[in-house]
């Protein structure tokens, strides 16, 4: 079994990001296109965060304006820090989950 691909799977993504953008050229460059690129990139950057495991805050403060408008919602370093707190519990020498 060849497995140059797992080896540089690197170079391979970069391959393919670099075709994409130089085939798709004529709609990148162009400023009429350039707010759906925002957003895109807006929602890739959510998705990056999602599977590293850090929520997405402006869904929280959504919740918690439509299921919990009585309680004012955390701030967003408040929000990080208890999300980092929840996953990786330090109090007391009890951590279940490796920080790296």
């Amino acid at each position: 079994m060849d497995f140059k691909i797992a080896r540089q799977g690197g170079s391979v993504i970069v391959k393919i990001i670099k075709f994409t953008i130089l085939s798709q050229k004529h709609l990148i460059f162009s400023p009429k296109n350039w707010s759906r690129i925002a957003v895109l990139w807006q929602n890739l950057q959510k998705s990056f965060r999602l599977m590293v495991g850090v929520p997405d805050y402006e869904n929280y403060v959504q919740h918690m304006q439509k299921h919990h408008p009585d309680l004012t919602p955390m701030d967003a370093k408040t929000f990080y820090r208890h999300c980092i707190d929840s996953r990786y519990p330090s109090a007391g020498g009890n951590m279940k989950k490796c920080p790296c």
